[in-house]
């Protein structure tokens, strides 16, 4: 056996009899004065004796030998006197602290618009799909306008006669104003006259209303978009029957998306507009979008406890879509450059 090998097998055999005096917790020893300079010492001494090569028979003389040397340490040491503590260093790095409270919400255009319909008439035509980009006033369609239209020429009709009629009572009452002047005829006679020129004045009114009334029903024939944005949910065909009550698409402007979350009472104390959020989708899992915390319902809606807040997101390379199911965190707080183990 090696030299080199019985030293490390000496060293082994040092701390394993070093641990062992220590005793198990709780063990009552009794105290012995040993004397651990002498027995390193003596320790030394026979490893330097040790020849490069010896039999596996003066190997183990060699290691009796150490063990007795051992031994009144192990048996009498002071309690704790030989015990060796683990102790792990790590590098102190700054760093910085994030808090967050996390919710659940869902993408919307910023602004969404469903548009409804005004007219109960069928579809002509429709000239536009699902996912088209449309601007503001562009014609989405058309609705059968002839009983509208047929209003609008009675009402156009009423208009003009009423306006011919009060042109016709100015004339009469100018003439009946120089002869009351004159005491031509009498009271009765001009307050009749005032009366009925008042009547058609207020009957130009009324057909004047009527009339723009009629234009405004036949411009709903017209279907055009109110904002500009990308369509969506566009479930009518031509022939279709138009409903006041059946949406007939969503427009979304999608440039910028907002996603609206209810916000518990125990968290609306620590929010704040402008703090930072961060949006995650199933769609990008392994990206996290920037928005910002742009609104606070300045009300909590009693049965649920929560307060609506919206959230604002730069959305220029349309990869958001509404719809969307979002996770957003809102960072309440936040320390940079703390120092941490």
């Amino acid at each position: 056996m090696k030299k080199n090998s019985l030293k490390l097998i000496t060293l082994l055999m040092i701390i394993a009899l070093a641990l062992v005096s220590c005793g198990a917790p709780g063990e009552k020893t009794k105290a012995v004065d040993v004397n651990y300079g002498k027995t390193a010492h003596d320790i030394k001494v026979l490893t330097q004796t040790l020849p490069d090569e010896m039999t596996d028979i003066e190997a183990r003389r060699y290691l009796s030998k150490i063990q007795k040397i051992l031994l009144p340490a192990r048996n009498g040491g002071k309690k704790n006197d030989l015990t060796i503590i683990p102790v792990n260093v790590s590098k102190v790095e700054p760093t910085n602290i994030v808090e967050k409270v996390q919710y659940l919400g869902d993408i919307e255009g910023d602004p969404s618009v469903v548009l409804y319909l005004k007219l109960t008439d069928n579809i002509l035509d429709i000239s536009v799909e699902n996912g088209d980009y449309v601007h503001k006033g562009d014609v989405l369609g058309h609705i059968n306008d002839a009983i509208v239209r047929t209003s609008k020429n009675q009402a156009e009709a009423g208009y003009y006669s009423a306006k011919s009629q009060v042109a016709n009572i100015n004339v009469e009452y100018e003439r009946m104003k120089i002869l009351f002047d004159q005491k031509a005829i009498s009271k009765s006679q001009w307050d009749q006259i005032v009366t009925q020129r008042d009547v058609a004045e207020f009957g130009l009114k009324q057909a004047a209303a009527a009339l723009e009334m009629a234009n405004t029903q036949l411009a709903y024939a017209t279907i055009t978009a109110p904002i500009s944005g990308y369509v969506s949910n566009l479930v009518y065909e031509p022939g279709d029957m138009a409903s006041p009550q059946k949406p007939f698409a969503s427009i979304h402007q999608i440039k910028t998306v907002k996603i609206a979350v209810n916000v518990t009472e125990n968290d609306l104390g620590n929010i704040k507009t402008g703090q930072r959020c961060e949006i995650s989708v199933n769609a990008y899992p392994n990206e996290v979008f920037l928005g910002k915390l742009v609104n606070i319902s300045p009300v909590i809606d009693p049965m649920t406890r929560t307060a609506k807040i919206e959230i604002e997101a730069n959305n220029a390379d349309l990869r958001l879509k509404p719809g969307m199911f979002a996770r957003v965190a809102i960072v309440i707080n936040e320390r940079n450059n703390v120092l941490t183990v």
